[in-house]
């Protein structure tokens, strides 16, 4: 069974659609840890835990656990910060991992054959794909920290916690698969 790094990446989603759209901050982030747990079983199944399901179930049983036990103060900082919390520590997690295990990496090793593991164009792709990922949730923490500062601004809202992310991961889909066309296409001299 291999594993979907869109399904790793489904507790973000999934706590930023119920966060956003009114969900007690308690509420989105137990709802999101639920479904970081969710995500994790076929990498459980397989012995091959990741990264991201780590980090989701993590990051959001924390915040989850702060929203519940800390009154409304944390449910406040929850509903005001989560977002930020939540990419940043995403964004953390993977420029502290770069060096080490790319993220992508866990992926790519379920779809390539084992011989390309260690070449140095498998590591390359994975620590390019993974850092500039790592950019993508970094540009999000900004952007959701900058809509934090004004949170009943509908237009900063929208576009700071809505049209940046999704236009910052569709490029990002965009540039590898380029990226990987540019890879495979025959090299002339």
């Amino acid at each position: 069974m291999k594993s979907n790094p869109l399904l790793s990446l489904a507790p973000w989603i999934v706590f930023t659609l119920a966060a956003g759209n009114g969900v007690a901050a308690q509420w989105s982030a137990a709802l999101a840890a639920l479904v970081a747990l969710a995500a994790a079983v076929p990498s459980l199944l397989t012995g091959r835990p990741k990264l991201l399901d780590a980090m989701g179930i993590a990051t959001f049983a924390a915040l989850s656990a702060l929203a519940f036990a800390g009154g409304h103060g944390a449910q406040a900082f929850v509903t005001d910060h989560g977002r930020t919390v939540a990419t940043g520590a995403l964004a953390a997690l993977i420029f502290l991992t770069l060096p080490v295990l790319p993220f992508t990496e866990q992926y790519a090793r379920e779809e390539a054959p084992r011989i390309v593991w260690n070449t140095p164009a498998f590591k390359k792709t994975n620590r390019l794909f993974s850092a500039a990922w790592g950019g993508v949730f970094a540009l999000m923490t900004l952007a959701h920290l900058l809509a934090s500062t004004a949170p009943h601004n509908t237009g900063l809202d929208v576009v700071c916690n809505w049209i940046v992310p999704i236009v910052a991961v569709q490029q990002m889909f965009t540039f590898m698969k380029r990226y990987r066309a540019r890879q495979s296409a025959p090299r002339t001299a």
